[in-house]
């Protein structure tokens, strides 16, 4: 027998039986359970039959990253595959429903890290859903590490949802990623709700002209200014080489050095058909150099505008200096003004209004809105163990977003009477109920009071 494309074991002995075992086996379930997606019906081949071995090849392609004659990036899946895997991360109504349900089964275990300094004397812990590792824990660290020095995280045993009720880890400040219903059943003192991502949204009224007021006259002067020196304009990209460079120049070194290890993207498969082939890709050039872009996918009839992955050449940071990467937002709104669109989604954000770019984004007065796909129904509980300087240095030093009792955004700003508040980092805006500022003596009321060096010293 000869085997068949995408079959690595050479060429394979008959025997009575193997071809009615082989069709018992699930290549695809485990495949596709591994990307965290649920199993879909695989293409069908010669007399009907369905065809395993195709999925196989396209998992070692992606796991490999196989490359062309040319060493590039191949395209490997099929847009039905492209088309399942968009929808289970991005989709909203059922599929996210079906996501939510998926990561909820009994029996689920969750991610469970600690994140600790040299001295001991900050300590942080993420527990629940993988994409808190990803979302919430990162900048959080940050904040750690600027106030307490070098972090090292550990990642503990995966753990069940009971022994995340039961057993809370020995850490000064603990976030737990999970459901809403099971955030809301947990103790609410010394603890705030979280959302794990949220939308900035623009609504496009006039045309480019008038969306430029929107944003404040000395912003505007300062954009023009920086225009005229690049010579700023906007160039759509139509071809898939456009989009190979784009996604190879622009796209992946802009996560590989704003981000490093904890970059995260979507394929080139998904990009190819699920954002290019059902959107647009717009570069900024300076003069006749295309120096950042971004692809948008179109919904709604080309209503919506979803800017989803961006990218500066090579990742260099004399782009994010210069002012590339705000050109880029300036002129697809300008795009979007003059082809129809009316809203811009600014993407999905963390709940974290001390980011920068969360910040530049404000600039331009969008809506904040719960996440739409399967991130509108997780929460992050954020709790206090101990009442330490650190603590409340860390607190005071990150304002965030959270949910009260009617699921409605509010921005919150913790102080006590030595740490002012960070009113300057603001969170407010269109979609943000209120902004609640929080005294920390109330917060950690009954907290364990212990000194870094007594902890330090103990251990």
């Amino acid at each position: 027998m000869v085997a068949r494309d995408g079959d690595d074991r050479g060429p394979q002995r008959h025997r009575p039986g193997a071809a009615r075992r082989r069709r018992g086996r699930r290549p695809r379930l485990r495949f596709l359970q591994c990307h965290g997606l649920p199993a879909a019906p695989g293409p069908r081949g010669a007399h009907g039959r369905r065809r395993r071995r195709s999925l196989r090849g396209d998992r070692r392609s992606r796991e490999t990253g196989q490359l062309d004659h040319q060493g590039r990036l191949m395209v490997s899946f099929s847009p039905a595959l492209a088309r399942l895997r968009y929808q289970w991360t991005a989709g909203t109504g059922a599929w996210a429903r079906g996501h939510r349900l998926w990561a909820g089964l009994p029996g689920r275990r969750f991610a469970s890290v600690l994140s600790t300094v040299p001295d001991r004397s900050l300590s942080l812990a993420y527990q629940g859903l993988p994409a808190g590792l990803t979302y919430i824990l990162p900048y959080l660290t940050e904040q750690q590490s600027a106030l307490a020095g070098r972090v090292s995280t550990v990642a503990g045993p995966a753990v069940t949802w009971r022994q995340l009720r039961h057993a809370s880890p020995d850490a000064d400040l603990v976030a737990l990623g999970c459901s809403r219903r099971r955030a809301l059943a947990l103790p609410s003192a010394h603890s705030v709700l979280l959302p794990f991502r949220v939308h900035q949204l623009l609504d496009i009224v006039g045309d480019a002209e008038a969306m430029h007021k929107t944003v404040s006259a000395n912003e505007r002067r300062q954009f023009a200014k920086l225009r005229r020196k690049y010579e700023w304009t906007a160039e759509l990209g139509t071809g898939e080489e456009d989009l190979r460079f784009f996604y190879e120049r622009m796209h992946l070194p802009t996560m590989a050095s704003r981000h490093g290890g904890s970059a995260r993207s979507v394929d080139l498969d998904v990009a190819t058909h699920e954002l290019f082939h059902k959107g647009r890709l717009l570069f900024v050039t300076e003069g006749e150099k295309r120096v950042a872009g971004v692809l948008a996918r179109l919904e709604d009839g080309g209503k919506v505008m979803r800017m989803r992955l961006l990218g500066v050449l090579d990742g260099d940071e004399t782009h994010y200096r210069s002012g590339a990467v705000k050109a880029v937002y300036y002129l697809a709104m300008e795009w979007a003004a003059g082809n129809g669109v009316s809203r811009i989604d600014f993407s999905s954000a963390d709940p974290y209004p001390g980011k920068g770019v969360f910040q530049f984004k404000r600039r331009f007065h969008p809506t904040l809105v719960h996440a739409e796909n399967h991130y509108r129904d997780y929460r992050v509980h954020l709790r206090a163990k101990r009442d330490t300087p650190l603590v409340r240095d860390l607190l005071v030093a990150t304002p965030m977003l959270t949910v009260d009792s009617a699921d409605r955004l509010v921005a919150v700003h913790f102080f006590d009477g030595t740490r002012p508040a960070k009113e300057n980092i603001r969170g407010d805006g269109p979609g943000v109920h209120a902004t609640r500022l929080v005294d920390l003596d109330e917060f950690l009321a009954g907290l364990p009071v212990t000194p870094p060096t007594e902890r330090t010293t103990r251990r």
